[in-house]
């Protein structure tokens, strides 16, 4: 309603007035005396100012509800705003519409974060019951998420992230869970066993789905458990077939059945370790009824390696057991682990002693070569022999020194590590090395000399227990220096062919110094 109507109602309510009152007052002139009239135009005054009086206060009432209403919405707006992190600026505004107006407008407004605040408690509610049943599953600690006020949007995220992560870990141990059980069942089949107790059974079963820490802890133990009973009986195996193949070797006779049973038994199972188990019992039991011809067979086999270890003859008297003639289990243990331990010993330092066989036989070649040079009649060799030595000579000349230090940078590697000198025919590997330079050093600086004497520096050089390989190449080179004739002089006067000899021998011996890089 406009201005200009409401003037013209309130026009009509006084006319109306004025109209009624005046027609009152003529009735009642015309029935009642004056005075009576007067008290009747009183009462009409009171009523009426009583009825705008009530009318006045109801509509005051009425305005003072619809302010008080307001201001609960401007409240709750503020506390809609607040819990839901958004300005309240818009709420406060002042406004010159109706009170009822301004009432339904506010209350329009803030239906919208009613209904945003009532679903995003419900949002929170909902993650909070899937972090419960998560953490329950999981064993984890749950995080804290406020209802009120509610958390902030990033806070929010954040909290749907550690709900991801927990789903991501359900997913995971799930997953780990299965594995292990497969590889338990895999180690019980090899093993050839099956759970014994409800606990394996219950924690083996596919339809335990829970992934609790301790579920999973407890798998982890079982599957650790049976790996290593399984890597346990792989190695038993595989021990037991070294020994079964060993004694098979060695003993008079076997029995070809048993050998084609346990070479059958390929795969790594219970069932192939109780074979294994049977045979070797069984061999065991032959070769202690043939003692004495295992432990002959044992004892040469160490023979053999001690040769091939370079063991001197007093390191060989340490193994006491070689030299008894008792007969015995221990006795039979003792040969086979002085055996195992040679065995270890080469295997581990093997290109040592081929690189030393290396050089022994270039050490070989150039004594051979130094004794040629010593001989008077080499010149009288047709057929470009001095040419052939000459190269021999620069060939070993060049090689020597790189095989020494190749021998020198492995030998303090073993040193290093086993804090103990690599011996060669009982002695430190450097200091034999050093003291063959030092006679070759002092052969050359003596005077020609016999084929005897030759032969007794050569075997100073090279002790009589070297391996095989070597003592036929000292053979050779003795053979070869045998057949050498010895230097003959004419009184204190030289012939031009022992000058030139006496020339090329200084030539020879200047070209064989030992290497300075040598350990001393």
């Amino acid at each position: 309603m406009n201005t200009h109507n409401s003037i013209t109602v309130k026009k009509q309510i006084l006319d109306m007035t004025i109209q009624y009152g005046d027609q009152l007052h003529g009735l009642w002139m015309h029935i009642f005396e004056p005075n009576t009239v007067n008290e009747f135009l009183h009462r009409l005054r009171d009523h009426v100012e009583t009825f705008y009086m009530d009318l006045l206060t109801d509509s005051q009432e009425k305005q003072q509800t619809i302010l008080g209403e307001i201001a609960v919405l401007r409240a709750e707006a503020s506390s809609l705003t607040s819990l839901l992190h958004k300005s309240t600026d818009i709420y406060e505004r002042s406004n010159n519409s109706p009170l009822v107006v301004q009432q339904m407008e506010l209350n329009k407004s803030i239906e919208y974060l009613r209904e945003e605040l009532a679903s995003r408690r419900a949002e929170i509610c909902e993650l909070l019951l899937q972090q419960d049943q998560l953490c329950e599953e999981l064993d984890e600690v749950p995080h804290t998420l406020a209802e009120d006020p509610l958390p902030l949007p990033e806070e929010v995220d954040a909290f749907r992230g550690h709900l991801a992560q927990l789903r991501d870990q359900r997913v995971q141990r799930l997953k780990e869970i299965g594995q292990l059980r497969e590889s338990i069942w895999a180690d019980m089949k090899t093993l050839e066993v099956l759970p014994i107790t409800a606990s394996e059974v219950h924690l083996l079963c596919k339809d335990n789905q829970s992934p609790k820490l301790e579920v999973l802890t407890q798998l982890r133990d079982m599957q650790k458990e049976y790996a290593r009973q399984v890597q346990e009986l792989h190695d038993q195996i595989d021990t037991m077939r070294q020994k079964i193949e060993l004694l098979w070797k060695r003993l008079p006779d076997t029995d070809a059945f048993n050998k084609q049973q346990v070479r059958e038994a390929k795969d790594y199972t219970q069932s192939t370790y109780d074979v294994l188990l049977e045979e070797l019992h069984r061999c065991q039991a032959i070769r202690s009824k043939n003692m004495r011809t295992y432990i002959e067979q044992l004892r040469s086999e160490i023979k053999i390696w001690w040769e091939l270890t370079l063991k001197s003859p007093e390191e060989r008297t340490l193994f006491t057991a070689y030299f008894t003639d008792s007969e015995s289990e221990d006795i039979l243990e003792l040969h086979e682990m002085e055996l195992d331990g040679l065995k270890d010993f080469y295997n581990s330092n093997q290109k040592i002693f081929e690189l030393y066989a290396h050089r022994a036989e270039l050490w070989s070649r150039m004594e051979a070569l130094v004794a040629k040079a010593n001989d008077p009649n080499r010149f009288n060799n047709r057929g470009g022999q001095l040419l052939k030595e000459e190269k021999d000579r620069k060939a070993i000349s060049a090689k020597l020194p790189k095989i020494e230090q190749q021998i020198t940078e492995l030998v303090n590697v073993y040193v290093s590590q086993a804090n103990t000198p690599f011996l060669v025919y009982g002695e430190d590997i450097h200091k034999s090395m050093a003291m063959e330079w030092e006679q070759l050093r002092q052969a050359k600086q003596q005077p020609p000399v016999g084929k005897t004497q030759l032969s007794r520096s050569v075997s100073k050089i090279f002790p009589p227990s070297e391996p095989l390989n070597l003592k036929l190449q000292k053979k050779e080179t003795s053979s070869s220096i045998r057949k050498s004739p010895s230097i003959q002089r004419n009184g204190n006067s030289l012939t031009t062919l022992d000058r030139q000899n006496s020339c090329t021998v200084q030539s020879v011996n200047s070209q064989l110094k030992p290497p300075l890089h040598r350990d001393k």
